[in-house]
């Protein structure tokens, strides 16, 4: 339950984080808000963890072609785990929210936003045009619960999710909300804000989100998988 209150704390937070605009040594806008993603986490770096240790054994003691193919199939499958469990987030800057996803990542202007949503993923709506954070959403074990009057059996996944949200300290302003309802509020409060700033400049047109490929990763997936490839040719 979102209290008024608790609502116009985080406006005035927002406020206060655009107005300082802080910035990096290099001149860059720093974060206002850094959304935690609400999944996989714990999974994906027990998994990496484990993938290491394996490769480290494998180098070590298994200086095979089997060892080879084990060993890139393994790299493969842990760049896997970074870019759908682990690389996806949303974080706020003074006047633009990135979401970040698994191989491309868009850049929204604030003051741009028509709605923001957070259901299996987030939503953020410009226009007609949906854009998401598959990093960001709520857990379907909530959204069961709060569809039903009664106790749901959830198992696997969404209840090692429950358990991740359980361990996460909550800040202040997050107690009385849901993560999910915290996340949607401080946007749509980051949003007042940047179309208030606009409005005050007389910026007329919207600028337009700009898309953009996470070539690090794409890199990282590609040169795997072709090192898979050949060790399975050879």
């Amino acid at each position: 339950m979102v209290g008024t209150r608790d609502v116009e704390n985080l406006r005035d937070t927002g406020r206060i984080g655009a107005m300082t605009q802080a910035q990096d040594g290099r001149g860059r806008p720093e974060p206002v808000e850094r959304f935690r993603p609400t999944s996989g986490r714990i999974v994906g770096y027990l998994s990496l963890a484990v993938i290491a240790g394996l490769v480290v054994f494998l180098a070590v003691n298994e200086q095979s072609l089997l060892g080879l193919r084990i060993g890139t199939g393994l790299l493969f499958v842990g760049v896997l785990i970074w870019i759908t469990q682990l690389r996806p987030r949303a974080t706020a800057y003074p006047d633009t929210l990135q979401l970040q996803n698994s191989l491309r990542d868009v850049t929204v202007p604030l003051a741009s936003i028509d709605d923001v949503t957070v259901r299996r993923m987030l939503n953020v709506w410009v226009g007609e045009r949906r854009y998401v954070c598959i990093g960001i959403g709520s857990s379907l074990r909530k959204m069961v619960k709060s569809k039903s009057r009664g106790p749901s059996m959830m198992l696997g996944w969404d209840k090692l999710e429950s358990y991740t949200e359980e361990a996460t300290p909550l800040r202040p302003d997050q107690t009385a909300m849901s993560y999910a309802t915290f996340v949607e509020t401080r946007i749509d409060g980051l949003v007042e804000d940047a179309k208030r700033r606009a409005a005050s400049r007389g910026a007329a047109t919207k600028e337009q989100p700009r898309e953009t490929w996470a070539w690090p990763e794409l890199a990282a997936l590609v040169v795997t998988g072709a090192a898979l490839v050949v060790s399975l040719l050879i």
